[in-house]
């Protein structure tokens, strides 16, 4: 059994264990009010959401056929999943609160008026709501995350202006529209290098925005060009090839486990880590002088101790969306070796970016969709 689907199982029950406890807690809040709502109402809205949001996981190869269909199975499903953490995380504070409270808070005037509030009011599903309109909001307000790094090497280029992006998933949570946005604040920084870092595209890209993507990175011109990374959401679309094609006749150079010099500098791409015949990287940088700066770019920020190794200086990555959704942000970290913002080893700098846009649903919390822009500064020859 794949690890996604593992995922999925391991979500479903986690996805409905919470349902019951939420369905528990509306139904005593209905039934406070004394309002003429079957007892089972809470269930049924509660249930029917969650059908909805697994078929747009397990059926999703059905739905993206139809894209009529997909952006309101989308918006249902992130609407649920939004409303659904954040009342769960509310009520269980509250619970815990008021557990704490029968030990140490002896005013039963405060006891009462919390009660009032939080299990006979309603300020919990009001207060999911609205965290889940800023969700949407925020997935769509980019922003420009800035470093300025220095690299203990000599180099003839002073310093090298960079702006990287990845994680756009154009057809899923960026549309066209967002897409020329994002490119026009690219072009308004003016970089010396445009580096895309994977997944550009997704489940739900479809021919006509691939093609848009790629002409539309493309013509952001800079003086030493721009390139591009596969990420995994790459390989789900099946021919990798194809996909690639559309790449051709634009200003997008793509780096398929690939080195080249700008100037006296190093720049490799890595094909993402799930790609089963990725080269290793000491093959990749076969060749190189080490004393000179060497900058990786890899989707995934998972081989950090192979660029270690391989005496790299600088990598970027994106994937990890840096949780997307708090209190996710905290857990990223587990299942990557460096989930977000600048990692320094020794002479060794990485940056791991939170993505400019979102994973499947058009939410985010824990963290911003960003352009990442770079100084890299080197020692002078």
């Amino acid at each position: 059994m794949g690890r996604f689907m593992i995922f999925l199982l391991v979500s479903t029950l986690l996805l409905i264990i919470i349902n019951i406890y939420l369905s528990r807690k509306y139904k005593k809040l209905a039934k406070s009010y004394e309002a003429n709502i079957p007892e089972y109402a809470a269930t049924l809205i509660l249930f029917s959401g969650l059908l909805i949001f697994l078929s747009s996981l397990f059926f999703q190869e059905w739905i993206y056929r139809y894209r009529w269909l997909t952006l309101p199975v989308r918006y249902f499903s992130s609407f649920y999943l939004g409303t659904l953490i954040y009342s769960f995380l509310l009520f269980i504070a509250g619970d815990i609160f008021a557990f704490l409270g029968c030990f140490y808070i002896r005013d039963k005037k405060i006891i009462k008026f919390f009660s009032r509030i939080y299990a006979k009011g309603l300020i919990v599903p009001i207060a999911a709501v609205l965290i889940t309109f800023y969700a949407f909001y925020n997935a769509v307000d980019y922003k420009v995350t800035s470093y300025e790094i220095s690299i203990n090497k000599t180099s003839s280029v002073r310093s090298l202006e960079i702006v990287m992006v990845s994680d756009l998933h154009v057809g899923t949570s960026v549309t066209k529209k967002q897409l020329v946005k994002i490119s026009e604040m690219v072009e308004e920084l003016s970089p010396d290098i445009f580096l895309i870092c994977g997944d550009i595209f997704d489940h739900a890209s479809y021919d006509e925005i691939m093609r848009f993507s790629a002409e539309t990175l493309g013509s952001i011109k800079t003086p030493y060009g721009t390139y591009f990374v596969t990420g995994n959401h790459e390989y789900y679309l099946g021919d990798i090839s194809k996909l690639l094609s559309y790449f051709e006749g634009t200003e997008i150079r793509v780096l398929q486990d690939e080195m080249l010099s700008i100037e006296d500098i190093y720049l490799a791409g890595r094909k993402d880590i799930r790609e089963g015949n990725r080269a290793p990287l000491s093959q990749i940088l076969y060749g190189a002088d080490k004393s000179r700066p060497i900058i990786v770019m890899d989707h995934q920020p998972n081989a950090i101790d192979e660029a270690i190794e391989n005496h790299v200086d600088f990598q970027l990555s994106g994937h990890t969306h840096n949780g997307q959704l708090f209190p996710f942000n905290y857990i990223a970290g587990l299942a990557n070796h460096t989930h977000y913002g600048l990692h320094e080893e020794g002479e060794f700098k990485a940056v791991i970016s939170s993505g400019a846009g979102t994973w499947k649903y058009p939410i985010r919390t824990g963290s911003s969709s960003e352009i990442v822009r770079i100084r890299l500064n080197f020692l002078k020859c």
